[in-house]
């Protein structure tokens, strides 16, 4: 956990001379939609994080959760056995024994998974405050760019793009320059999942949020 708070963390406060997008090249809001109304989803997933202090990215793999109530879960099986929680009450670290770790949603650091969230729930009416959203479509193709509407305030975060095609999440990019990003590609995928007790207990928070 402590090399992707150190990630975030610095992405968080490269963020702020980062600029506004232009006016959206489509409308955005029907794609959101469309997205959200999808409810839960489980999907695998490869996270390369890039740092500049290294050539190659760091390679996760695992399988991603997403819930629209309980948060965002990413259960990581490669290289070691972990999962990482993201949801209202903040950030919960679960290592392969059960130990936990947690970090309240206040803490700088956690700002930019916090976006995140609210970028894989497509949650419209908790997107357009945070963020100047851009959407292009190509073909069946599109992309969704967020851009935090006031990247100085604390917590601070990264820039977001999220592409894929129909209503399918293919590529997820936090990125601040070429040498500071996690970038995730999304593999198979299935939506309107219904997790069982034991699916919410092991990739969730044992104490859900209010």
């Amino acid at each position: 956990m402590r090399r992707l708070v150190t990630l975030l963390a610095a992405i968080a406060g490269l963020a702020a001379t980062s600029g506004a997008h232009a006016e959206d090249s489509v409308d955005w809001r029907p794609l959101i939609r469309a997205l959200a109304s999808k409810g839960a989803v489980e999907a695998t997933f490869t996270e390369r994080r890039f740092f500049s202090i290294r050539r190659e990215p760091t390679i996760l793999r695992g399988v991603l959760r997403i819930s629209p109530v309980r948060g965002l879960s990413l259960q990581y099986t490669f290289p070691e056995a972990s999962v990482l929680i993201i949801d209202s009450l903040g950030l919960v670290q679960r290592d392969k024994d059960g130990r936990e770790r947690s970090m309240a949603p206040g803490e700088r650091e956690s700002g930019a998974m916090a976006a995140l969230l609210s970028v894989m729930r497509f949650d419209a009416a908790a997107l357009a405050p945070l963020f100047d959203i851009r959407a292009e479509t190509r073909g069946g193709e599109w992309t969704l760019e967020f851009t935090p509407r006031n990247p100085g305030s604390s917590p601070a975060f990264g820039a977001i793009t999220v592409r894929g095609r129909g209503t399918e999440v293919a590529h997820i990019e936090i990125r601040r320059s070429a040498s500071l990003r996690i970038e995730i590609d999304v593999g198979e995928a299935r939506s309107g999942v219904v997790f069982t007790t034991s699916e919410l207990r092991d990739y969730f928070r044992r104490t859900p949020a209010p």
